[in-house]
């Protein structure tokens, strides 16, 4: 930890990283709301939610582009700036509600994540490259354990100051200003940021994506097919998570020893919290633990929570396992992001990036969507035995033995 406090690379991109994510989490709950506003609520909200998981998919896209940008520290800053001047026209716009200008609103914020995508992909190399080996794990840890609280705290900044002023010009404002610090952040630290210009790459697609399949099999010591098959069905049972549990507090509410919003918030709060420690602790006996078994400890997790919904419907078991699961994912993305850093070539690093983060949104419709389907069309018993049995495809990609160990050469 001390390395990193002394780390001016690591304590600027952290420090924007704080601003940036209080604003991208903070205008996503303010948007729902005023789409909610709408004559036509639930169409108006469907587009809002379909629009703020597309620019995740095209994050194999933003990082290739990322890669290709030679000045990264410069680019890095400047995307802060535009993201900020797109949310002062924004708060022109909002308080007129006309469908028309909600759409513009859409494609403004939109636009505004594709860059943040895109920034996302900017800074892994300039992590690569400034924050020395040992401590990329617990780098890259803390930061997404600070990203994973402050969309909490930016939720909750959202929902109280529309409580409070219910204007969403004056939100459109905040936001904006909180991309302007988090340049600010970064220009603070600018002469820190430097890193020598990195030829755009002339590699054709296949030789990139055979590039980036080397650097995921190195790096997690799984055929990267199997690597990437598990990842994508553990998103899709973490993302129906939250309806699944919902449902159940509602259809089992005799099992519940508290209020339905009381025990919405210890769930959500017990989930966050094993979530960022695991995120956070990556020192000693916890930088010893592999991917793999942080992985398979998120799977029994979610498996044992997925019978006891069938079975024992106790709520203490369902703590405790969320806690458990949200501890291994949080451990799971630095680590692989961290073993990356190693063996990745630093011209594809954003693509490998946006590869992961393109990965975990295709995983959400399967989730979201494919499981609460069957818990409302057919019954809760067969969505929990069909998560259980996209849990055990999970832990079969893990385990299945390499028929060859994975070689950079």
């Amino acid at each position: 930890m001390k390395k990193l406090l002394n780390n001016r690379v690591f304590l600027t991109i952290t420090g924007a990283d704080f601003f940036e994510t209080i604003g991208t989490s903070l205008f996503n709950i303010i948007l729902l709301i005023y789409a909610k506003s709408f004559v036509h609520a639930n169409i108006m909200v469907s587009i809002v939610s379909v629009a703020s998981v597309l620019p995740g998919v095209l994050g194999m896209l933003t990082g290739q582009i990322a890669d290709r940008t030679a000045d990264k520290r410069l680019w890095l800053i400047i995307t802060k700036f535009i993201q900020g001047i797109l949310y002062l026209v924004l708060a022109q716009l909002i308080n007129r509600k006309q469908v028309f200008l909600l759409m513009i609103i859409i494609l403004i914020n939109v636009s505004s994540d594709l860059l943040g995508m895109y920034s996302s992909g900017l800074r892994m190399p300039i992590i690569q490259n400034k924050v020395p080996t040992d401590v990329q794990e617990q780098a890259v840890g803390i930061n997404s354990g600070i990203a994973t609280l402050m969309q909490v705290v930016g939720q909750a900044i959202g929902i109280s100051f529309l409580a409070i002023n219910h204007d969403y010009q004056m939100a459109g404002y905040l936001n904006a200003l909180s991309f302007f610090i988090a340049g600010f952040v970064l220009l603070s630290g600018y002469r820190t940021l430097k890193l020598q210009p990195i030829a755009a790459p002339t590699r054709d697609f296949k030789k990139m994506l055979r590039e980036i399949r080397v650097a995921l099999e190195a790096s997690s010591q799984i055929k990267a097919g199997k690597l990437l098959t598990s990842i994508l069905l553990l998103n899709a049972v973490g993302a129906s998570l939250d309806a699944i549990i919902n449902l159940f507090l509602i259809d089992d509410e005799s099992a519940v020893p508290f209020h339905f919003g009381v025990s919405i918030l210890i769930i959500n709060i017990v989930l966050v919290t094993g979530t960022i420690l695991g995120s956070v602790l990556h020192t000693g006996f916890f930088q010893k633990l592999s991917f793999k078994l942080v992985m398979l400890l998120s799977i029994i997790s979610l498996g044992l929570l997925f019978a006891d919904l069938m079975f024992w419907k106790n709520f203490w078991i369902i703590l405790i396992t969320l806690g458990l699961s949200g501890f291994g994912m949080g451990q799971a993305n630095p680590k692989i992001m961290a073993s990356l850093l190693k063996v990745a070539d630093a011209d594809i690093v954003g693509s490998l990036s946006g590869l992961l983060d393109s990965l975990a949104v295709m995983s959400i419709p399967i989730g979201s969507i494919g499981l609460v389907l069957i818990y409302n069309l057919i019954n809760s018993q067969t969505a929990y035995l069909v998560a259980i049995m996209l849990l055990i495809g999970c832990a079969f990609c893990l385990l299945l033995p390499n028929k060859k160990e994975p070689s950079l050469n």
